[in-house]
């Protein structure tokens, strides 16, 4: 089964949301970095984990909360890149812990199950550095056709 196509966009388009989302302080402060080059996946990278990012039951793995957020930025921007530029809002995400990710690099990718009019199903998988599944995500995001769409692919104000 060929993957279906995760970003609605044109290059061009991905290429201008990418560096919108990089640009942002909240993302910064977090040490991510959005890749959005692939058409059938979103992806996310922290590269390196810091010492912010660990203390998952007080050792030195990831954060659940740091892999929560690295989920919901995911599953969300997978609904933003398939919401016809309409604003989304990450309504369920449902996360499996499947091992500590102690390593020095956290890869996230997100795919498109399925869109609709309102709802926008997605997975994501986070990795660690040697490509070792340590956690699993399925979430769906809302679009909010009430309001115009936007133009800038930002679901918060920079």
């Amino acid at each position: 089964m060929t993957p279906q196509r995760t970003i609605a966009l044109t290059p061009e388009e991905a290429q201008q949301m990418q560096d919108l989302w990089n640009a942002n302080p909240v993302l910064r402060m977090m040490g991510v970095q959005l890749d959005l080059s692939d058409p059938q996946c979103v992806q996310a990278l922290i590269d390196p984990v810091l010492p912010q990012h660990r203390g998952g039951l007080g050792t030195q793995a990831v954060n659940g909360a740091v892999i929560s957020g690295i989920f919901d930025l995911i599953i969300g921007l997978v609904g933003i890149v398939n919401s016809d530029k309409y604003p989304t809002a990450t309504v369920q995400l449902n996360i499996s812990f499947v091992r500590p990710l102690l390593g020095d690099q956290l890869i996230a990718r997100g795919y498109l199950v399925k869109s609709g009019r309102a709802l926008v199903y997605a997975q994501s998988e986070i990795l660690d550095g040697d490509g070792n599944v340590c956690a699993t995500c399925h979430g769906i995001s809302s679009v909010d056709r009430t309001k115009p769409p936007r133009d800038n692919f930002m679901a918060i104000a920079i």
